[in-house]
């Protein structure tokens, strides 16, 4: 029972982590209508960043903030360089997702050109445990399941209150009709891209807090559970991403408790196939929305 209960304390934090990137992801493919397969190489690239200031003494929470402003800025600007031309000349979806990919290729070669292949890691006190009963955290753990909270509130008010949130689900819904509406949809793509952008820093540091170790392809490792939740809470629905990361990151948790290492995500998507079987649009997408 305590290695259950273990899990879950582990399973939250998990949670955490492909919550915040898979609302990132989520909330860029809801605008988009395209599924960025750099993502991960973003997290990485966002972790980096962070490690860069955290080694000249910045503390990690503003290293993390820090780096999130950062990726915000240069995702604005490959959105605007790199994807713009090919939206404008209406190129295939299948020439975005290629185009996704040479991204993802050129941000894990720049990290090793600029910062090698080697491992590295954050200058964060380990000391000091939480308990819940038998769930044991780390302050790093509890550190990021606040985060995690604190971010996903502030969206969900910025989404609801705010002129923004509301252009962002007419665009989402319908782009040309909120086009002739008034809208600016360029603009509420870029903060799209920037918002997306600053998520997926804060979850790359977030994951190499947890994991301890920095690598290149620490990110793009972790692309397919993201992308499980975003397609298990429906494309473009950020809320049912919320929602698809803790059933992801429960399920991996408690599996990994139990099987081999590895079989845990292999078991993930096992469920995710299953709920995919009863509901194809996921969780939270429209009816008729297919994942």
């Amino acid at each position: 029972m305590n290695t259950f209960v273990e899990a879950i304390g582990f399973g939250l934090v998990t949670s955490a982590i492909i919550g915040l990137a898979a609302v990132g992801l989520s909330l860029q493919v809801g605008v988009t209508n395209f599924i960025n397969f750099a993502y991960g190489d973003v997290m990485t690239l966002g972790a980096y960043f962070a490690y860069v200031l955290n080694s000249h003494g910045w503390p990690i929470l503003a290293a993390a903030a820090a780096a999130g402003v950062g990726v915000a800025v240069v995702m604005v600007l490959v959105n605007k360089v790199v994807f713009k031309p090919f939206i404008v000349s209406r190129a295939k979806l299948i020439t975005l997702l290629i185009v996704t990919l040479a991204l993802s290729f050129i941000i894990q070669n720049g990290i090793v050109i600029i910062w090698g292949a080697g491992a590295y890691r954050y200058n964060v006190s380990t000391a000091g445990v939480i308990h819940l009963g038998p769930i044991i955290w780390s302050v790093a753990d509890v550190t990021i399941m606040g985060l995690a909270v604190v971010l996903l509130v502030a969206l969900h008010l910025g989404l609801k209150r705010t002129t923004y949130g509301k252009a962002l689900r007419a665009t989402s819904n319908n782009a040309d009709l909120a086009a002739a509406c008034g809208i600016n949809t360029w603009s509420v793509a870029a903060w799209t891209w920037a918002l997306s952008g600053f998520f997926a820093a804060v979850a790359g540091v977030g994951l190499v807090a947890e994991v301890e170790t920095l690598r290149p392809t620490v990110g793009f490792n972790e692309l397919f559970l993201i992308f499980g939740a975003v397609i298990l809470g429906g494309i473009g629905q950020p809320y049912g991403a919320m929602a698809g990361a803790v059933i992801i990151g429960m399920v991996t948790a408690i599996a990994g408790a139990y099987v081999p290492g590895g079989y845990e995500i292999a078991i993930a998507f096992v469920v995710l196939a299953a709920v995919l079987l009863l509901r194809p649009q996921g969780l939270f997408a429209a009816r008729g929305r297919s994942a």
